[in-house]
């Protein structure tokens, strides 16, 4: 995923980009955000979230509870600030690399980064957390925002269109699922669904290119008031 600092993040509002495992009940995040009600600041940081009935009465943002368990050997630690340098528009282009993996010998969810040729654990959700989640139902690669009506909207992403395309729109590359046995491969197009809340956001087509594999920009400015 493309690193930006999400600009114009207002006080009561989120807007993040992340990847996610489960079901909607069940599920487990890992991403970057601006969310300056949790943080008091406006800050991109790298964050991780896990619940087991949808946010109720269980999980919560980094390790703010019981739950997700840091790696000695973390390069990334929930609740992070992200140093510059940044992407900037059409100009130079900064990312990282997230999985989330279910560990063969401990059944637990795992998390890595990727970075110049090494991948490293940053932690895992323990298998207790997620008792009748054996395999992952449902991953999902998105923006999100949260905002308070009659407030404007955050801008997602770059804050621009994603129809604007390379080194303008933020975006999600290499798209890659995991089998039983760990093994990554490209998902079809087929295989993955495309949607978006409202008519305040874009996202583009799934392509399949030949440097970046599966991939799709989106993003928005701020402004929508649905």
């Amino acid at each position: 995923m493309s690193l930006w600092l999400i600009p114009n993040v207002k006080k009561n509002s989120i807007s993040q980009y992340t990847i996610s495992v489960g079901d909607g009940f069940y599920y487990m995040t890992a991403g970057f955000h601006v969310y300056p009600a949790l943080y008091k600041n406006y800050d991109l940081r790298f964050f991780t979230y896990w619940t087991a009935d949808g946010g109720a009465a269980t999980g919560c943002h980094n390790t703010r509870c019981p739950g997700f368990v840091v790696a000695d050997e973390a390069t990334l630690h929930p609740g992070q600030a992200i140093a510059p340098p940044l992407s900037t528009y059409n100009g130079e282009d900064y990312w990282a690399i997230l999985s989330i993996k279910k560990d063969e010998q401990t059944q637990d969810w795992s998390l890595y980064r990727t970075s110049l040729g090494k991948t490293t654990l940053l932690g895992w959700w323990p298998k207790t957390l997620f008792e009748s989640l054996t395999a992952a139902p449902k991953v999902q690669f998105n923006g999100m925002v949260s905002y308070i009506l009659p407030n404007e909207s955050p801008p997602m992403g770059s804050g621009h269109l994603a129809a604007e395309g390379e080194r303008k729109a933020a975006y999600f590359k290499q798209i890659t699922l995991y089998d039983t046995n760990g093994n990554g491969y490209a998902p079809s197009p087929s295989d993955m669904v495309s949607s978006k809340a409202n008519g305040c956001y874009t996202v583009s087509s799934l392509e399949e290119t030949k440097d970046d594999g599966l991939m799709f920009y989106y993003g928005r400015p701020s402004g929508c008031h649905s």
